[in-house]
C-alpha cells in the first residue's frame, strides 16, 4: 500500500503544517454536521486526522470522547503536544485504519483525510468493512472526499473521486444518506480544492 508510515511521516517532517494543501484554521462542514448530529459525550473518531483542529475545536465545544487516528507519527505527536491539556479526553492510534482495532464503538466517525486515497478495491472494502464493526448502531459516517471535477492527485499519490451516485452504491444498504454539500477548499499556497461532503448514518 503505498500510503504507507514512511510517506505520511516524510510529509509532516518537510512540510510547514500550516501549509499543506487541505489545512484548515476552523473546520468548517465537519464541524457544524458533527454539532447537528451528536452530543458532546459521544465516542467521535476523526480518521487521518493529521494536525488537524476539528479535535481542538470540539473539544472547545465541551467534547470529552475523541479518539484521533493517524499514519504519521510525526503529525500525531504534534497534535498531542498542542492537546496536552486535555490528553483526558482524547485517545490516540498510530496506525493504518487497514488494521484499525479499538475496544470503543463509535457514534460519529469523521474522514476527511483517507477514504479518497485507497485506490485498491479491496482495500476499500477492509476500511468499509472497518467503518461498519466499529460504528455504532445508527451512528453516523461523516466523508470527505475529492469532487468528480476536483483533482485526481494529493501529497503525488493518486486518489479516487467521488459524487453521491458512486458513494451511495459503494455504501449500499448499511448506510442512508442524509445529506451532501459541496466545497470549495483555499489551499493555503493559492488556488483552490474541490470536495464533496456526505453524511450517512448506518442502517
Amino acid at each position: 500500500m503505498t500510503n504507507s508510515f514512511s510517506h505520511w511521516d516524510k510529509v509532516y517532517t518537510t512540510k510547514v503544517h500550516e501549509q499543506v494543501s487541505w489545512h484548515q484554521d476552523h473546520a468548517t462542514i465537519s464541524l457544524d454536521w458533527i454539532l447537528e448530529v451528536t452530543q458532546p459525550n459521544d465516542a467521535i473518531i476523526d480518521v487521518g486526522c493529521g494536525v488537524s483542529v476539528l479535535a481542538d475545536n470540539l473539544l472547545d465545544e465541551g467534547y470529552s470522547n475523541l479518539a484521533l487516528l493517524e499514519l504519521s507519527t510525526t503529525a500525531l505527536e504534534a497534535t498531542q503536544k498542542r492537546l496536552e491539556s486535555n490528553l483526558d479526553k482524547v485517545s490516540f492510534y498510530n496506525q493504518n485504519i487497514l488494521e484499525f482495532f479499538s475496544k470503543k464503538r463509535f457514534k460519529l466517525w469523521h474522514d476527511r483525510a483517507v477514504f479518497h486515497f485507497l485506490t485498491d478495491a479491496n482495500n476499500q472494502q477492509i476500511y468499509l468493512q472497518k467503518l461498519y464493526d466499529y460504528l455504532q448502531q445508527d451512528g453516523f459516517f461523516l466523508l470527505a472526499t475529492f469532487a468528480t471535477d476536483g483533482p485526481t492527485q494529493c501529497s503525488e499519490l493518486d486518489i479516487v473521486q467521488y459524487d453521491v451516485a458512486k458513494i451511495t452504491q459503494l455504501l449500499g444498504e448499511c448506510f442512508k444518506l442524509i445529506k451532501t454539500t459541496a466545497e470549495l477548499h483555499p489551499n493555503p499556497n493559492g488556488g483552490a480544492q474541490k470536495f464533496n461532503y456526505f453524511l450517512l448514518q448506518k442502517q
